[in-house]
């Protein structure tokens, strides 16, 4: 009898030399036939969505802080879409001032230009524009944990993704324009990575080469980004190494651009002499002022600290870290040692992972996070200011990332959580009310960034010890009262900017800016004896700013001291040729000696500097009212008009 023929097909065996299909995700990951999205991709879609409704309050904002001389008063910027081959060649603050030891960051600067001129200087397009890149940032993120766990760990990598999407950490990047840099150097540099993992599985030579292309683009954002050197060797050379061949191209590829923006950069600053060594300012960086050397490390090793705590409790969140915000310490203070010993802990975590079991995900959390905060540290070199938010906008990574990995490990209890989880009770009872608080916090801090007056007034009673803020506040608040036109409103704020300035000078006695504003506060409530005061004695501490040599020329000026006031006009310029307030005024005081062909030829020097400026025209409207032209008068009224609807 014959035996019964099996009609299932026989299953070919799979060849030695190739891997088994694998699909870890129950088919999750597959289009759906009705959308024809993948659960990636709409996961995708959901966090920038998310990341871009928890900013968007932000788009009513003005201009705050750095984003005046980046963008509002920056005299290459301000040159629109043509000035961008000259953003390209020349360092990064030309277009501000002039200093022995520069950046180069043409990219942001040259996404301002363009904003600059299609926008009509309007700040919005330039809090959208940030918005919609942070947003960019957050899928990139996404996109690249869930390839750097081979598809393996959607649910950690949508975590992970979602925290650093909403931490209020991030506020000052987002909400500050200027931070365009740090943004698109995290875009460009997470999307090179995205590009290197499909080199890895493909093979393709494009990949390789266009995930070059974007680590550049990432290097010309910002040069911070030069800690990948050692964070994608460790990427795919213990993560994702597969094929080591192809692990040493992308790491070849990667040292080779940072070589060739090294090159461009150092013979870009060298042309402008902006290639030497830092001088940091006391107030802008205590540390290199510490009355010790054990001193300067315990402060250091204690900021670290507060690095680890802004990630886990972000609250306070302050625009600005400079003395005394942070006292000076020892190796006694009970947070220094604390801080010692975590990342003395964090360390050899780190390298024994990387010996004992270099696959662990907390191994690279741990390395990634001092990787990206080591620059920032202040230990081996000092860099323009103690502490800063923005500083961890690459590290919070891995603090998102230990968050989701810890999530799945101890709650879910598995080690690949698939898109399911993502609406396990269990998971959503640690994630949403997290999302919740920090979602709260992040728009809330949005709202502090309107302007500088809202900002720094919101911070400076969060850290009323920090000489510079007290200083930002004072000086903020004079300014706004300048342009109020009502006495009743703006003695008051000048007043209050008086008490500021005092406080700062009591903070740190020696600080020259906030005697100079002193000066200028005086001034414009007419007491003149103390403005002069307070001006010498700015000048006894820095007798080349051009700033308050002008504010003592004013003071000259309009205690009818003519001639000195123009004396002191013309040391203004010759420090800044190109100070178009010194110029204006220049006009004014040959305009008072008698000289009006003189005074015009000076305000119309002072229009081409800066034709944006309003003292020039205010000067304007006096001169030609003194020469019985109101035609004239009335024709500079009207541009002033113009003028000062564009400032607000």
């Amino acid at each position: 009898m014959a035996a019964k023929q099996n009609n299932r097909p026989v299953q070919k065996p799979i060849p030695p030399n190739r891997p088994a299909p694998v699909n870890n995700t129950g088919g999750k990951n597959q289009p759906d036939k009705k959308s024809g999205l993948s659960i990636v991709l709409k996961l995708a879609i959901l966090l920038g969505v998310i990341a871009f409704l928890v900013y968007a309050n932000s788009f009513k904002n003005g201009y705050a802080l750095d984003d005046f001389n980046t963008i509002k008063e920056n005299k290459i910027v301000t040159k629109g879409i043509p000035a961008i081959g000259e953003i390209f060649a020349t360092p990064y603050r030309r277009g501000w001032f002039i200093t022995t030891n520069d950046l180069y960051r043409p990219l942001s600067l040259v996404m301002f230009a363009v904003e600059y001129q299609l926008s009509d200087s309007n700040p919005m397009v330039g809090h959208v524009m940030n918005v919609l890149l942070f947003a960019g940032c957050v899928i990139f993120l996404f996109l690249f944990l869930h390839g750097f766990f081979r598809q393996k760990k959607i649910a950690v990598a949508f975590i992970a993704a979602l925290l650093f999407a909403l931490h209020p950490v991030h506020t000052e990047v987002v909400a500050n324009i200027k931070s365009r840099d740090e943004i698109l150097c995290f875009f460009f540099a997470f999307l090179s990575l995205n590009v290197f993992i499909k080199y890895v599985d493909s093979g393709k030579m494009k990949h390789l080469l266009l995930g070059c292309l974007c680590f550049f683009l990432s290097l010309l954002s910002k040069e911070t980004v030069i800690t990948f050197l050692g964070i994608v060797p460790l990427i795919f050379f213990f993560y994702r190494k597969e094929d080591k061949k192809r692990s040493a191209f992308i790491t070849g590829g990667v040292f080779a651009m940072a070589a060739l923006f090294l090159i461009i950069r150092f013979s870009i600053l060298a042309a402008y002499g902006a290639n030497h060594a830092a001088d940091v300012s006391f107030i802008d960086n205590m540390l290199g002022g510490a009355p010790s050397a054990a001193s300067r490390l315990a402060t250091e090793v204690g900021i670290l600290g507060r690095y680890i705590k802004l990630l886990i409790i972000p609250y306070p969140l302050i625009c600005d870290y400079s003395y005394n915000a942070i006292p000076f310490t020892g190796f006694g203070d009970p947070w220094v040692l604390v801080s010692l010993v975590v990342y003395a802990a964090l360390a050899f975590f780190g390298i024994r992972g990387l010996i004992k079991n270099p696959g662990s995900p907390f191994v690279f959390v741990v390395l990634f996070f001092l990787a990206s905060i080591s620059l920032f540290s202040n230990i081996p070199f000092l860099i323009g200011t103690p502490m800063a938010e923005r500083f961890l906008f690459f590290a919070s990574v891995s603090f998102c990332l230990a968050v989701a990995l810890a999530i799945e490990k101890w709650i879910l209890k598995t080690y690949n959580a698939d898109a399911p989880a993502l609406t396990s009770s269990k998971v959503l009872a640690i994630v949403v009310p997290i999302a919740l608080i920090y979602c709260g916090l992040t728009v809330a801090r949005n709202n502090d960034w309107l302007d500088n007056l809202s900002l720094f007034k919101a911070d400076i009673n969060k850290s009323p010890n920090d000489s510079r803020l007290a200083y930002y506040y004072g000086t903020e608040l004079v300014t706004v009262a300048s342009r109020e036109g009502n006495p009743a409103v703006s003695k008051p704020m000048i007043e209050e900017g008086i008490t500021n300035l005092r406080r700062s000078l009591a903070i740190y006695p020696e600080y020259e800016g906030s005697m100079s504003e002193l000066g200028n506060a005086f001034f414009h409530v007419n007491q003149n004896d103390s403005a002069e005061i307070y001006d010498k004695k700015a000048l006894e501490r820095n007798p080349k700013s051009p700033l308050t040599l002008n504010n003592l020329a004013g003071v000259y000026f309009v205690t009818q001291r003519y001639p000195l006031a123009l004396e002191i006009c013309k040391k203004s310029i010759e420090l800044n040729p190109e100070y178009v307030d010194a110029f204006s005024n220049e006009g004014l005081c040959f305009l008072h000696m008698g000289k009006p062909d003189s005074s015009l030829f000076y305000l119309y020097k002072a229009m081409a500097i800066n034709p944006n400026f309003p003292g020039t025209y205010e000067n304007f409207i006096i001169t030609y009212k003194t020469l019985g032209k109101p035609d004239s008068a009335s024709k500079y009224q009207a541009i002033l008009n113009k003028v000062r609807s564009q400032v607000k």
